[in-house]
């Protein structure tokens, strides 16, 4: 699985929910549905956006192609060379999908709880984790812990 990045400028080039527009606008560009979907959960991402939260931890989609990982860019940066807010060449919304929103651990129960009540695509992950684990991570971790190596063999 292939993992792309994508950072947007925040404040105070733009404001959360400007910042959240804008980041529905690109990735969603070829589905109106998604849009749609998105635009749902635009107060509770704009306040994450406004938290700062995404500076670290990524908004994360998952679905067809590519994982999609939205970072936000403050102050100085958010003007920066670092800004990245090309369209997509895939449409991560064409089959099943899902988006992760980071949550600081004393706002994770709020997020999670508004975030289920706009469906089931909407998740919530402490910020500083991983959304989901890989399943490619998941095995070649497993598969590492019970790596032996016989010496004597050498």
């Amino acid at each position: 699985m292939s993992i792309v990045t994508r950072k947007f400028s925040a404040c105070p080039v733009r404001t959360a929910a400007d910042t959240w527009e804008t980041i529905v606008s690109v990735i969603s560009s070829v589905s109106a549905e998604a849009r749609s979907e998105l635009l749902k959960i635009e107060g509770i991402a704009a306040s994450i956006i406004s938290d700062e939260t995404p500076r670290k931890s990524p908004i994360t989609i998952i679905g067809t192609g590519s994982r999609l990982r939205v970072y936000c860019l403050y102050e100085e940066n958010g003007s920066a060379e670092e800004v990245n807010e090309s369209p997509l060449n895939w449409n991560p919304f064409a089959g099943e999908w899902e988006i992760h929103i980071p949550a600081e651990k004393d706002e994770l129960d709020w997020v999670t709880q508004a975030l289920s009540e706009k469906g089931a695509r909407f998740k919530a992950y402490e910020a500083g984790t991983k959304p989901v684990e890989d399943e490619g991570e998941k095995t070649s971790s497993q598969q590492t812990k019970h790596l032996t190596i016989d010496i004597s063999k050498l």
